[in-house]
Parts: C-alpha cells; structure tokens; sequence
C-alpha cells in the first residue's frame, strides 16, 4: 500500500500526563479512543468580496492567543494541549488554526494519535482524480464503527493509505479523502463533532475546503460564528471559546444529524423516515420489530459502547434506565474483558432518597459488592447552593430545568472523574419509550410518537447538553447505548400504542405506567441469573433533580429566589427581551449566563412553556416550569422509615421572610389574657427572631406572630432535614404569609407558642366567639346544602391532620346504642405510610406529638386522651403497599377485620382514604350500618381537594 505522511504540528503548550490509570485490559484490541475538545479557526478565503477573506482576529495570528483560547476548554481533555496553524493554500493565502484538548483513553503517554492530525494523502481511491488532498482535522468524540469502515474503505473503494495510529478519529480523515466529506459523515457510528480544513493548491487550481459536522444525535457539541471583523471563522466545543473573538450575534450551534461548509451553510445529512415522516408507521404494514428483536438491539448498543482499554464503570441513578443498562452490561464486562474486578457503578443523591435506596437494591440484586464497586455521592442541599455559579459556566445555558437536573449531576461526575475517564449512562430511553410522566395525559398513540419525535430533537439541547457538560467539567466520557441510531430506529418502529401510559397503573407503581414496553424487555433475568427487583423496576420515572431528593428542587426554588428582587422581576422583559424570565428562580440563572456569555442568549434552545411538558400536544399538569407537581409518585417501598424529631424552623436558620409590607391588623393587637387557659412561660426564642425578622420587613405585630407559627411545623427526620414524605419545612415566600398542609406540617413548641401568643391576643376582642361561632354556622350551612344532607343531620368540622382522627372516637361512643355502650372500638387505619404521620397513634386516642392543642407540652407519662385507654380503643393499620411496592387493597382488607371486630364484640370505625400523599384512593369509600349503631364510616378526603 501506499503510505500517508501523517505529520505532528507544534505541541506547543502539552499538559502533563494522565492520571495513573489501572491495567489495560488485554482481552480488547488497544484503541486510541478520546472525547476531547477543539478551538479553530479559518480565513473567509470563499468570500466574493476581497475585503472580507482575510481576518484580523488574534486567534489566527498570535499562537499564545490560540494557546489561552484553547485552555479555557482543558477540562474536557486535561491529558495533552496541541496547537497547529497553516496557509489554506499553497501559496499561503488565508490562514488557519487549530487547538485541542487530549482525554487518553489508551497509551496515555503516547503521543502518537494528538490532534489535530494533518494528512497529506497521496493519489488513491476513486474520489482523489490523482490529486494529492491536504486535511487537517480536529475532532471530538467516540467513532464505533472505525474498524468497519476503513476496512471498507480499502476493500469496497480501493483505498491503498495505510493508518498513521490507532485513533479510532482517524478514520475520519481517511473516509473524508476517500468518499467525499458528505458521504464520509453518513457512514460514521459513534458521538463526534469535528472540523476540516482542506488546503487548496494554486498550482492545479483546486481550491480549499472547511467542513464541519455533528453527531446525528447531538452527544458531542459544536458551535461556531463569523470573528469579530467578519472576515474569518471560528469552530469550538464550548461558547466560553468563543467570547472575545466572534461577533456574538452570528454564534450558532451545528444542529445534530448536520453539516456545515461555508458554500452551502447547515445541510441536514441525518433524517430518517421515522424522524422525517409523519405518516411512519411500519407497524401497520407488520414490519414492526419484535420484543426480543429490541433487546438485542439494545444489547449490541451496550457492547459496542464498551470499547475502551482503561478502567470504566456506569451511572447508576437507581432509575429504570441506569438499572437495564448495568444488568446488560455486567455479563458482557465479565465475558469480553477477562476482568473479575468489581465495576464501579457511581450514584448521587441526599441519605434515603428515591434514586439512593433503588440504587443500592440494585447493587445487591447485580451480586453485592462482589461485582460492583458501589461508590455513592450522597449531598445536603445546602452545600450545593453555592456551586451553581460554576456550574451555569460549564453548563453555558439558562434552561431552568436542565440546570436544576445538572446540579446533582455535576457531583455525580465529579466523584466519578475521581476514579474513572468512561461511563455508561441510561440517557435517552424516555425519548424513545415515553418516559415521561406528563404521556399518561396523551390522547391516542399518534400524539405519543409525534410527542417523541419532538423531544428526541431537544436531546442535544437538554439531556445531552447536560451529560456533556457535566462530565467533560471533570474529565470524563459519557457514552449513551440507548441512544445508538440502529437502535433508536428499531424502537421508534415499536407500535405506539405499547407506550400508551395508565393514569391508575402511574399510581400504583405497576405494569400499564410509563415505560411499560421497555419494563417488560427487562423484566426477566440476564445471563448472570440477575433481575432488576420488582420496586426498582416498576418505579416511577424521575429526573434526576427529582430522584435525589423528592422536595430538593423547591429548596433549591427558594433559595435562589431570595437572591432576586421584585424589582428585578418586575423589569425582566425590559432586562430579557429575548427568553424573558417568569419565575425568581428563571431570572438568577439568566442573570449568571449574562455575565460570562452576554450576547449569546439566542444560542440557547428553550422548552416551549418553559418545561419538557409545555411543548406538548395535550393538556397536562403533571409537570409545570417549577417542576413534577406531585413529587409523591416517587416515593417507593425501598426507601426506610427513620427516626424523627421535633425541629426548629428553616426561617431562625437564615432564610428570609417577607420583602412586603402588609396592611395592618391594629385593631385585633389587644392585650389581655384568659384565666381560663393554660399559658405558656415562654416563647423559644426563634418565634421571637422570626417576629422581629417580619416586623423589620413591614409586618405590623399580628402578622408577625402569625408569619412565625404557621411556615414550618414540621416532623423532621435527623439524617436528611426533610419529613416522611421527604419534604422539608417550608419558608416564606416573598409577599405570603404561609399555612403549609398536613403533608409536611405538624405541630411544633414554635408553633404552638406563637399561636399561644395570638390567641391571648385575639381573646381581648370580646366580640371574638361570636364572630367564630357566626363563621362555622354559615360553614355548616354550606356543607349541609352541598351534600344535600337531610334534615336533622349534624354538621361537624374535624381540624385538618391528625387530630381530625380523635373526632371519631368521641363521635362513635355518641353514636353507640346506651345498651352496648362499652364496647370496645377497633379503629382501622388505610393507607399507612402514605397518610399523617400521627394518624395511626391518634386513631388509638394516643397523643402523636410532645405538645398537644389546649394544654401544651403533654406531662410526661400521659401516653392517651382522657377517657381513651388502650382496654376501651384499640387502633390497626394497613399498610399502603407490600414490601415489594404492590398496592394492597385496602377497602377490602377493612371489611374484613369490620366483619371480625362486630363478631368479636367490637365497634368498629372504618377509614377509607380518598387520595393519600401519593394519589392512591381506596377502592371503596365505607359508610356506617344502621345509623352509627353497629359500625361508623370515616372518610379522609384532605388530599382529594
């Protein structure tokens, strides 16, 4: 064969060498495999205009300019920096130059694959016309198929040029002289961005050439615009490459699936009949793929991704999608590498969060410790606040909802880069199979595939955004089988109606919700013998902002808002015209990007609505710009109950209170105190700081104490700061005064103090209980008039939470013939673990808390309201679901121990649940036999508003 001159360049400005690494593996074929990052630029050496072909811009003239610009990306490829420049022509006409960042995956220390490569390519194959070609090249990315295609190359097309390394980018440059850059690209496999300036030749007239391409998914990013001067330009992995040497009003992205050369601008080279056609539908014409055929699919993607000859291991978010791709790929690892090794598998998350706990079972279920080095970043809140400046830098968007999804991931990849350069990711399966939970609103499966098509072409703008930005921060290499064009086409062939998605199924964690199709794939045992276990893979879909802690993105919410004022907000279309900010938290992200990419907010691609779910074609309020609505769906049978304890509110722990002054309550500010009620001898002193912290915001006294003994009366757990459905006390809003719900609120010493103090307060107005009493009668009126009750009824307002759960036990004994009064009453509780935490001792007459309502702190060794004592009530539980995440039915197992409790003597008092924390309803509301005589009905409708 003839030989090509594959030549180095300067290595101006190489960084040390890589980390240590582990051994090689020697069961796989050494590749010089990398995701890297590039800078270049070129003269305008196309324009029409003589004026406008030659820059001035420092980039291509000054190699310590070109050496800064080409740092600013070094975390993407800290293991070597080169730098090239060189004429587009020979007689030196127009100029260009290229940097790029090294990540070595293979022969760390050789030096023999650094890009940017220039070949110089002798005659040979049927596009050269006996013409020498000139290339140099700058890529990034991950080419699968290099082995593949250069072999066809010099067997289908004659190629004589022997490879100068083994970088699997290589190829790139071969295809690209061989068949045609437009042809070249169609034929590459894997994640790539590259750049190729081909040097023209004066002599023989053949003029230069600049092609620039992107991967057909958009994994790997690039973007470029006109220099400063117009004359000239400029090719970068990152926008922060860009700043200070382009006009920032030409800077644009090279869309996935596209190409770019300065004669024809972008030109779609990826569209296909799945992508393109809204009529696809090859499932009516039985063309469909089959179950299994898919997961072979998936199986190949999975292989053909475990290319690399330096240690590696895998996302594991506890996610169904994480876990397939572990259970896939841990047979292979084991049979294709020789290695017995445990693999690392990386997991973030706050203690007893949903993707922590689903992760861990998921580790045992692949073996334990044995075969996976589980290694976990488990977080607090606070200690991340601070690291969104940074990473909005990296990130280089103001997208809300990515940001909020790339916090978590940040340290999951920072403490993955520590050990590893490569891991697997469960990226873009909910693209492809309906992930989200917003498709249980769709109306038929048309909108589910068109839905699909819409969101799989933000993926470079979104997820794939993020896991580049993240990982390549630290150094690292995310590869993404799901993601795998072959398979991708074979699962967009699945008839959509398989994806359709049960609103029911959605509540009870089990087959018929979102992602069935690809449950189902996965649901037996690979080769090992090993199965996702039936809560892990059943459980519900969600982001990763979401799973590492239920209630973290409303913390996260507040936090930012208060580094926002009104006053900005109120300006924000004036300050944004572009994108306009609506929330708080929307504005101080874009308040970041500004400051270090100001000029460039037309480059970011927005969801319409400002969420994934605002775009779509239906109505749904599962997902809105502020996040998941009910973040209760995530919860799961794996999470472990925890010990509580009575804690001090978020606001004495430094968050703000009110910015707003508020009218005034003056005439309700008496003094006075009631002889007829227990006092208190003190306020803790943190109802004091939040009254002074409201007053000194315009609070006049009342709402003072009002603001303090309402925003956080919480039963909060030791390890995480959050309640038992993992939410956390909620401060005050800007301008609110806040009563939070029953979900996240139970009494407190704080909060009864304060409510102590206004009582003593509002008692003075001696017109108090009547105006109280003229309230409840006109509620009761209400109620009776809606329910259409008979007259006679007696109307009774229980408080909300679990006090409401005494109310029946008195009402029972009332309602119990005189004859049988005595009886024993069984008290039966649904829905355990998803309702009040005080409901199932208050259900027994037990007190739930340290301070009760009237009498305040409840004298130790009082365990019972008077008059209730374990011989005269007794109280039973059922549970929500089973240990494996199954809904048990409820209502049936109530009438059973009702039945058993009349048998035995017993009065029973029957609950039904009619919507729990996590949207579950009892089958059947229960009603109360002859009257209230034998048995009496509750039902527990708070969560049903």
């Amino acid at each position: 064969m003839l030989a090509a001159t594959l030549t180095r360049g300067s290595r101006s400005g190489a960084l040390a060498a890589s980390k240590n690494l582990s051994l090689a593996r020697s069961a796989v074929q050494k590749t010089a495999t990398r995701s890297c990052g590039l800078v270049a630029a070129v003269d305008n050496v196309w324009s029409p205009s003589p004026s406008t072909t030659s820059s001035n811009a420092a980039i291509l003239h000054d190699i310590n300019v070109l050496r800064q610009t080409t740092s600013r990306i070094v975390h993407r490829g800290p293991d070597g920096q080169k730098l090239t420049r060189g004429s587009m022509s020979t007689g030196g006409y127009g100029k260009w130059a290229m940097g790029h960042q090294r990540l070595a995956i293979v022969d760390p220390n050789s030096r023999t694959a650094d890009m940017p490569f220039r070949y110089d390519f002798h005659s040979s194959g049927k596009n050269m016309s006996g013409d020498s070609k000139v290339v140099n090249l700058a890529a990034n990315g991950e080419i699968y198929n290099h082995k593949e295609l250069y072999a066809e190359l010099v067997n289908e097309h004659g190629w004589k040029i022997d490879r100068g390394s083994q970088s699997d980018c290589e190829v790139i440059g071969h295809a690209y002289a061989c068949l045609g850059p437009e042809e070249a690209v169609k034929r590459l496999d894997g994640m790539f961005a590259f750049v190729v300036f081909e040097e023209g030749d004066e002599a023989t007239g053949k003029a230069p050439r600049a092609f620039a391409a992107r991967d057909p998914v958009g994994i790997k990013p690039l973007y470029y615009a006109k220099t400063a001067d117009g004359c000239g330009y400029a090719f970068a992995s990152e926008l922060k490459s860009l700043v200070g040497h382009v006009d920032t009003s030409t800077v644009k992205q090279v869309p996935p699936g596209h190409y770019w050369t300065p004669e024809t601008g972008l030109v779609c080279y990826y569209n296909p009949d799945w992508l393109r056609k809204d009529d696809f539908a090859p499932w009516e014409e039985g063309k469909a793929p089959s179950i299994d055929e898919v997961r072979e699919g998936f199986n190949a993607a999975v292989s053909k991704r475990m290319m690399a000859d330096v240690d590696y291991g895998f996302f594991l978010s506890g996610g169904v999608d994480s876990c397939i791709v572990s259970q896939v790929l841990m047979p292979r690892y084991r049979a294709e590498t020789g290695d017995d090794r445990p693999i690392p598998a990386f997991t973030v998350g706050m203690e007893n969060s949903p993707d922590v706990m689903a992760a861990r079972a998921m580790v045992d279920a692949l073996g334990g410790e044995r075969h996976v080095d589980h290694r976990q970043r488990v977080f607090t809140p606070e200690e991340v606040f601070n690291l969104i400046p940074k990473i909005i830098f990296h990130m280089e968007t103001y997208e809300t909802e990515l940001i909020r999804s790339a916090i978590p991931n940040w340290l999951l990849a920072e403490r993955a880069g520590a050990d590893v350069k490569m891991v697997l990711t469960g990226e873009g399966a909910d693209e492809l199979f309906a992930g989200y939970l917003y498709f249980m609103d769709a109306e038929n499966p048309r909108q589910i595939q068109n839905e699909l098509r819409r969101i799989y072409g933000m993926l470079g703008d979104i997820n794939l955004h993020r896991t580049d930005r993240m990982t390549m921060a630290h150094a690292l290499e995310a590869r993404v089988p799901f993601l795998d064009t072959k398979f991708t086409e074979m699962a967009m062939s699945v008839d959509p109606a398989l994806k359709i998605v049960d609103k029911e199924a959605v509540q009870t964690n089990s087959p018929g919700r979102e992602k069935t199709y690809l449950r189902n794939m996965f649901e037996g045992p690979n080769e090992n013998g090993h199965s996702i276990p039936r809560p892990v893979l059943w459980r519900a879909k969600a982001m990763q902002c979401e799973g590492v802690g239920e209630d973290w993105v409303s913390m996260l919410q507040r936090k930012v808002a208060a580094e926002v004022t009104d006053a900005e907000m109120d300006n924000a279309h004036i300050t944004y015209p572009l994108n306009t900010p609506h929330t708080k938290e929307e504005l101080y992200y874009r308040r970041i990007f500004e400051d270090h990419y100001a000029g460039m907010a037309h480059v970011v691609n927005a969801w319409e609505g400002g969420c994934r779910a605002g775009g779509a074609a239906w109505e749904s309020d599962a997902y809105t710009r502020t996040g998941l609505n009910n973040v209760g769906v995530l919860s799961h049978s794996l999470q472990e109950p925890v010990s509580h304890s009575l804690q001090e509110p978020i606001a004495a722990r430094g968050f703000s209170t009110s910015t707003n002054a508020r009218r005034s309550f003056s005439s309700f500010a008496r003094t006075g105190v009631s002889s007829g009620r227990r006092q208190f001898s003190s306020v803790s002193l943190a109802v004091d700081e939040a009254v002074q912290s409201a007053t000194s915001c315009g609070f006049d006294e009342h709402e003072g104490w009002l603001t303090a003994g309402g925003d956080d009366r919480n039963l909060v757990k030791k390890e995480t700061g959050t309640n038992k459905y993992h939410c956390a006390p909620r401060p005050i809003e800007d301008g609110q005064i806040f009563r939070g719900s029953c979900t996240c609120n139970v009494p407190t010493k704080r909060g009864y103090g304060a409510s102590q103090v206004l009582f003593d307060k509002l008692k003075a107005a001696s017109d108090l209980d009547e105006a109280l009493q003229n309230v409840f009668d006109d509620q009761r009126k209400r109620i009776a008039e809606t329910l259409d009750l008979p007259d006679g009824c007696e109307v009774i307002i229980c408080p909300s939470g679990s006090d409401a759960e005494y109310l029946p036990i008195a009402i029972a004994r009332v309602l119990q013939p005189e004859t049988q009064t005595g009886r024993k009453i069984v008290n039966i509780v649904t829905q355990l673990r998803e309702i009040g935490a005080g409901s199932a001792p208050s259900a027994a007459g037990k007190f739930f808390s340290d301070y009760a309502p009237l009498i305040g702190k409840v004298p130790d060794g009082l365990a019972s309201l008077n008059g209730f004592h374990e011989d005269e009530v007794c109280e039973i539980s059922i549970p929500a679901r089973t240990p494996d995440g199954a809904v048990v039915d409820a209502s049936a197992e109530a009438s059973k121990l009702a039945e058993e409790a009349l048998e035995n003597g017993s009065y029973p008092i029957i609950h039904g649940v009619f919507g729990g924390k996590t949207g579950l309803i009892d089958a059947v509301m229960p009603g109360s036999t002859a009257g209230g005589e034998h048995s009496l009905g509750v039902v527990d409708a708070c969560q049903g508003r």
